[in-house]
């Protein structure tokens, strides 16, 4: 006799709950127990209790190790056996009183099918298989596994269509689950609800048809639900994956890569989104500043989280590699983290955009990643490229260079190696991005480094040489193609550089001239200055074969040329580049290009360079078009300055740039860019000074100070961290301190009342100019010399030659500052005619800088309305009404439309490397720098105008920020030392012994305009105490030494006399005279031009000892008798000049004086004052051929950067 218990409906309904708990969470071996008891005391429930069974031997089958492959196909075989079973329990009755466990059991079912891949027939089921939607109501259903069979459904769904070709159904039903987001309450929820989010990202992915906002806009809602569930369920662990899971890491790193794109396409979030409307826009005209710094914010700061979510799992999930492996995801990785670093550091974006701290925050943050992908790799070359690449960025150059030289250090061995052996070494970058790293490094080292960075670069460049001749190993798909013999036990090899790419060798030869250059700039050896120059320009000139566009190149050869005193190569360099801009290539390309005005930037200093090369030709009218035509090729001053002109010269104060204020590009330059436009402004008005007279001149200082306004902000005075500035006095000039003074009250009453009206009508023709003129061509070559030029006139007027003398101020001592041009040189300033006969000419197009009236229009936004594909333009400009017109050619409507659909990203926009940001103290320092040079500009422009005190003011303004700047040293880490004083460091400019020299050597000159000579003796003394080499100081300290051996001037400044004691014929002079003989003619050479390269072979001849003889007091009718010692007085005097033929021979051996007219002048003077005249006459003749070529300005001013850009 058998005991039968009566089912128990409480514990029926307890032990289902348990067991829906223990398939929810993913407890296989509890379910059959649980499932007995179910059958137990709830029998009606067997359709659910055999969908859980059946779910725990799917669980476990799917669980077996792979490498038991007969046991596991058993396993999935075995799931046969209960495909009848499950048929049954779902057509049983029991499924009509609970439909629910009948769409269980057809889910498990279902996922039977698609286990054995059988796609159609797990669809079939699917199809008839709808949740009863009773129990999901409430979020508290006593079946939570219905909820999983439901997400199952969908996933099984999605996947077995897309696996049968039926996408168009597949990308529905993602996209209804991705709509619906599903829960995470259990295991098994997320789980399930992983693998279908995962799923429908990639699939968006694979499948996105185009580029374009709709489609970015469909792909990033699968990647936001993703994002929105992980939100919600934390890093939770997934209960088990199978298979066919797509890795987490992988998903992460899909959506990452989805908002790269977004970014380089530079899609914006459109926030709020409207109904229908797409999730990306490209920012419009009528794009509000706030909405758009909003969405900006919002983009980065979604692209900041999942960065650190990929992140994390990479880091956490890759293993250190062995020495012969890497990891390719992780430098991947860091290769699209530095490619988005590059966007965010473009002028696209400003600091307002970004999260606190700006871009430098964003660059610290990739910092921080790059050095934790170095943890998973080993000697990465990729990773050192980076690091040098961000920590140049960061103005951090000395931890740059010490990754560049980890970097040249694995790849130099790498690549010999590879020589050795001819295989191929894993892990070092390609042969063309070595090269152009290596050419980076050097241009950094020429552009912010000191002498011994300059030495490096040449180094580097030799290495790179080496590595060009190197021989390298054929791939074997270039093998194939090449025909190569696959037979030969030593795989085939070949040069480097016959592999490179051709800007890659454009670099490399780039990056060997500007390194030779840069050093004959600063070599002391004057016999190799000449053979480096030459060597420069072989190289540049075979960068321009290989790469003829390149605007680096052409500046760098233009410049070398012009110091070769090649002014015409040099003119056709630069006119052949500038013309080029105006070819399709080049429009389409700067079209495409993140920013369309980076090729104009960079031909600001093309045109300056123009410039100079055509005053050294004469050709003054032509220069100052050139001058203007440097920012007239951006239309609008809107565009570069962000305001307008008017704003600037009126009122100083608002042409500083705020947050608030409108922004141009000036904005997004960095200090050697905005030094540059300055530097074109002081070129303007020294053109203006030498047609015009020093007085027009003065009268754009106001502009020139807003200028500098504008670019650099307020510059304040420099002040320490750890204790106060000292009081500096100050003077009782009107200049004052603030920038409102500094425009609006420089000149004293006095002298500003004359020329007010004169000078105020200048500046507004000026600023009017820059809104209603064009740019005039250059004449252009013709084989009829009469041609008449018929463009419009500039607005400056030229005044004639002889009225240009007559306003030439008259020097009030016998040293005068020297005037742009050596009197003896013989130039016609006002001369026009031969500029109308140049063979060399250059034409400039001014469509793109005028609109039809004759007025410059702002350039229509580069960004459009992404919600349709066309865009209006606006009217194609016409001499009448368009309505009086045909269509214009290839458009059937006016105004035509344009297709704004997604361009490809700009290629360069990869490569390109964000100009470094300064430490604060380099960067005070260089604008300060600037400005100092600024102010001594100006004073120079009133020391030949002969108005003294404002020169005095200038001056004194100059002093004043240099001094402060020295104070100011002492507050930086490791306080004040004679070598931070004198040497510049990282970061380009000068020393803060060399900007206080020049305001000592200025302060010289203007003694020697108020007829001072001692004082002004005393000043460059202290001048070239502070800089032993400094130009000016030696050039002007010598020829007073001079003087004084000459007796023009007293050895000591004699006492207060009530006779004059500077004139040669006093009597008290006469008496302490000694008596010295003068050279005899005996001692001269021949009087023809000697052949003079690049630097005088005189040079290298050691003077000769003077050797004075005379011999009516030498000898005696009896004998000869012994000369005197000479007296005090006569030491003096040969001490003076024994100095400064010193002082002037050392300079003109230098860099910065071996081109230096005024030193040569200056030396010639010295050698015959020495007996050396043949000597003397070889300077004048070189000092003939410098003259020829001879800028208006010296060739240095033309970039801060020196060869670079």
């Amino acid at each position: 006799m058998s005991l039968h218990k009566t089912p128990n409906p409480e514990k029926g309904a307890r032990y289902l709950g348990l067991l829906d708990q223990a398939l929810c969470a993913a407890h296989w071996s509890e379910v059959p127990e649980l499932a007995r008891k179910v059958e137990k005391h709830a029998p009606e429930r067997k359709s659910f209790t055999l969908a859980a069974r059946s779910q725990c031997q799917i669980a476990n089958a799917s669980h077996r190790p792979t490498s038991a492959a007969s046991n596991a196909t058993s396993s999935l075989h075995s799931l046969g056996e209960l495909v009848p079973r499950l048929l049954e329990s779902t057509t049983a009755t029991s499924a009509k009183s609970y439909p629910d466990d009948a769409f269980v059991a057809s889910i498990c079912l279902a996922e039977i099918y698609w286990v054995q891949e059988s796609p159609i027939d797990a669809l079939k089921v699917l199809e008839g298989a709808t949740p009863s939607g009773q129990s999901e109501k409430s979020a508290a259903a006593p079946l939570g596994w219905l909820e999983v069979c439901t997400v199952k459904a969908a996933y099984i769904r999605a996947v077995c269509l897309e696996s049968t070709g039926r996408h168009s159904d597949a990308r529905g039903c993602y996209q209804t689950a991705v709509i619906q987001t599903p829960g995470h309450r259990s295991a098994e929820l997320r789980r399930w609800t992983e693998r279908l989010l995962a799923s429908a990202c990639m699939y968006s992915v694979k499948k996105m048809p185009s580029p374009s906002a709709q489609d970015f806009s469909e792909t990033y809602t699968a990647f936001k639900a993703w994002a929105a569930y992980w939100d919600r369920a934390g890093e939770t662990n997934s209960a088990g994956t199978s298979n066919v899971d797509v890795p987490r890491r992988q998903v992460w790193k899909a959506y990452y890569d989805l908002l790269s794109t977004i970014l380089q396409h530079g899609l914006l979030y459109n926030t709020p989104p409207q109904a229908n409307d797409d999730l990306f826009v490209i920012a419009g005209p009528d794009y509000s500043r706030e909405k758009y710094s909003a969405s900006k914010r919002a983009q980065r700061k979604e692209i900041k989280e999942v960065e650190r979510t990929y992140e994390t799992l990479l880091i956490k999930e890759t293993q250190f590699p062995k020495a012969s492996q890497s990891n390719t995801e992780v430098e991947e990785w860091a290769e699209q983290v530095v490619t988005n670093w590059r966007a965010f550091s473009s002028g696209e974006w400003t600091d307002s955009d970004l999260e606190e701290g700006g871009k430098n925050a964003v660059s610290r943050i990739v910092l921080d990643i790059l050095y934790r992908a170095a943890t998973k790799t080993f000697h990465s070359t990729p990773i050192l490229r980076h690091l040098f690449t961000i920590h140049t960025a960061l103005g951090e150059f000395d931890l740059a260079m010490h990754a560049f030289n980890s970097y040249m250090e694995i790849t130099d061995k790498g690549k010999a190696r590879e020589e050795k052996t001819g295989k191929r070494s894993i892990g070092l970058d390609d042969d063309d991005e070595a090269v152009l790293t290596v050419a980076e490094a050097v241009r950094v080292l020429c552009r912010y480094g000191d002498r011994e960075q300059a030495a490096k670069a040449l180094e580097t460049t030799e290495a790179l040489q080496k590595w060009l001749d190197q021989k390298r190993p054929i791939t074997a798909d270039r093998m194939l193609k090449n025909g190569g013999d696959h037979d030969s036990g030593r795989p085939a090899s070949q040069s480097s550089a016959s592999a490179l790419k051709s800007t890659s060798l454009a670099a490399a030869y780039r990056a060997m001239g500007i390194s030779q250059a840069h050093w004959a700039s600063l070599t002391f050896e004057s016999s190799d200055r000449p053979g480096l120059l030459e060597q420069a320009a072989s190289n540049l000139r075979r960068a321009q074969r290989y790469d003829e566009d390149s605007v680096e190149t052409a500046y760098s050869l233009a410049l070398v040329l012009a110091r070769q005193r090649d002014v015409s190569g040099a003119i056709e360099v630069v006119r052949s580049v500038i013309e080029s801009r105006d070819r399709p290539d080049i429009v389409r390309e700067d079209a495409g290009s993140p920013s369309p005005h980076d090729r104009k930037r960079k031909l600001i200093p093309l045109w300056h360079l123009l410039a100079l090369c055509l005053t050294a030709d004469d050709e003054f009218e032509a220069a100052v078009q050139m001058c203007q035509a440097a920012f007239k090729q951006f239309g609008n001053p809107l565009v570069l300055f962000g305001q307008p002109m008017e704003t600037m010269l009126r009122d100083p104060e608002k042409a500083i740039p705020s947050d608030s204020g409108a922004r141009g590009l000036v904005d997004q330059m960095e200090g050697f860019e905005k030094e540059g436009i300055l530097q074109i402004k002081m070129t303007e008005i020294a053109l203006l000074e030498l047609t015009e007279g020093p007085e027009a001149a003065v009268d754009m200082t106001d502009e020139l100070l807003s200028v500098y306004s504008r670019l650099f902000g307020s510059p304040g005075l420099p002040t320490t961290s750890q204790k106060s500035e000292p009081a500096v006095p100050t003077t009782n000039s009107r200049l004052g301190g603030t920038l409102r003074s500094i425009a609006g009250s420089i000149r004293p009453r006095s002298s500003r009342s004359v020329r007010s009206e004169k000078g105020t009508s200048r500046r507004l023709s000026l600023a009017s100019a820059d809104n209603t003129t064009f740019l005039p061509p250059l004449p252009a070559a013709s084989s009829n010399n009469n041609t008449q030029d018929l463009s419009s006139p500039i607005a400056i007027t030229v005044t004639n030659g002889d009225n240009a003398d007559t306003e030439k101020p008259r020097g009030r001592h016998a040293h005068h500052p020297h005037l742009p041009h050596l009197p003896f040189h013989g130039r016609k300033h006002g001369d026009a005619s031969r500029s109308r006969t140049r063979d060399e000419s250059l034409t400039v197009s001014d469509q793109d800088l005028i609109s039809s009236n004759g007025n410059t229009t702002l350039p229509q936004s580069q960004t459009a309305d992404m919600s349709n594909a066309q865009q209006h333009l606006g009217a194609i400009p016409h001499n009448e009404a368009h309505t009086n017109l045909p269509p214009p050619p290839g458009h059937d409507n006016q105004p035509p439309r344009q297709d704004v659909r997604l361009p490809a990203p700009h290629p360069a926009s990869a490569s390109t490397i964000p100009e470094p940001h300064l430490s604060p103290y380099y960067e005070r320092r260089q604008n300060i720098g600037v400005l100092v040079k600024t102010w001594l500009f100006i004073a120079e422009l009133y020391i030949r105008a002969e108005t003294y005190d404002d020169a005095q003011s200038a001056v004194s303004n100059a002093a004043r920020f240099a001094e402060a700047l020295e104070a100011g040293l002492a507050g930086e880490d490791g306080g004040t030392s004679a070598m931070k004083l004198c040497l510049k460091g990282w970061g380009g400019g000068q020393s803060i012994d060399d900007l206080l020299a020049d305001v000592w050597a200025a302060k010289a000159q203007l003694s020697l305009a108020l007829s001072k000579p001692f004082a002004a003796l005393s000043h460059y003394e202290q001048a070239v105490s502070l800089s032993p080499d400094h130009p000016v100081a030696i050039i002007g300290l010598s020829n007073l030494l001079l003087d004084i051996f000459e007796e023009t001037l007293p050895a000591e400044e004699p006492m207060p006399s009530t006779r004059p004691l500077l004139i040669a014929s006093n009597p008290l002079i006469r008496e302490a005279r000694p008596t010295l003989p003068r050279p005899t003619s005996s001692s001269s050479g021949p009087s023809r031009r000697p052949s003079l390269g690049g630097t005088p072979s005189f040079l290298d001849q050691k003077p000769r000892p003077v050797i004075e003889d005379d011999s009516e007091e030498a000898t005696t009718t009896t004998g000869r008798r012994a000369r005197p010692d000479p007296t005090p007085a006569e030491l003096n005097r040969l001490a003076a000049r024994d100095r400064a033929y010193m002082l002037l021979s050392n300079l003109t051996k230098l860099g910065t004086g071996w081109d230096d007219s005024e030193a040569w002048m200056a030396f010639a003077r010295a050698c015959e004052l020495s007996g050396e005249v043949k000597r003397a006459r070889q300077a004048l003749w070189w000092v003939v051929e410098l003259e020829e070529k001879r800028g208006v300005r010296g060739w240095e001013v033309v970039g801060a950067g020196g060869y670079t850009l």
